[in-house]
């Protein structure tokens, strides 16, 4: 996967000014032109989380779509479709454990967890990750 070898070989980019938000729109780019389906499911999961309560968008600092709630980041979604979501580092564990998510795809284990999203399928175990047990996704 890109993002992977991008974060292995050249995490230094991330400190080079808008490197981050470059590539991420270049995921977004590439998502949208070979993966359409990607794509529709990234915009359904993104319609869905705005509408849980107290959520609110947000840009996050290394490109994709972040998500707030009272004002702190909890979860994101790159270009490629890899959601990112902060739990407890123990309900992380559990998730983890039980195949619902990987641990992070940077941080490995810890209180972040990463799910990626292919299609509009995925939305509702993805939205299960966010807090919302019972949302599904319509686009």
């Amino acid at each position: 996967m890109m993002l992977r070898f991008v974060v292995r070989y050249f995490r230094w980019l991330a400190h080079v000014p808008f490197a981050p938000q470059l590539f991420d729109a270049f995921l977004l780019t590439w998502t949208a032109v070979f993966h359409p389906q990607t794509l529709q499911a990234i915009e359904a999961l993104e319609a869905a989380a705005l509408r849980l309560p107290g959520v609110t968008p947000a840009r996050h600092k290394y490109g994709g779509l972040g998500f707030r709630r009272a004002g702190q980041e909890f979860a994101h979604v790159h270009g490629n479709g890899l959601l990112d979501v902060k739990l407890t580092r123990g309900r992380a564990a559990e998730i983890v454990a039980a195949g619902r998510a990987a641990p992070h795809h940077v941080f490995g284990p810890s209180a972040w967890i990463s799910f990626q999203i292919r299609t509009v399928e995925d939305c509702g175990p993805a939205l299960a990750l966010l807090g919302d047990e019972d949302a599904g996704c319509v686009k």
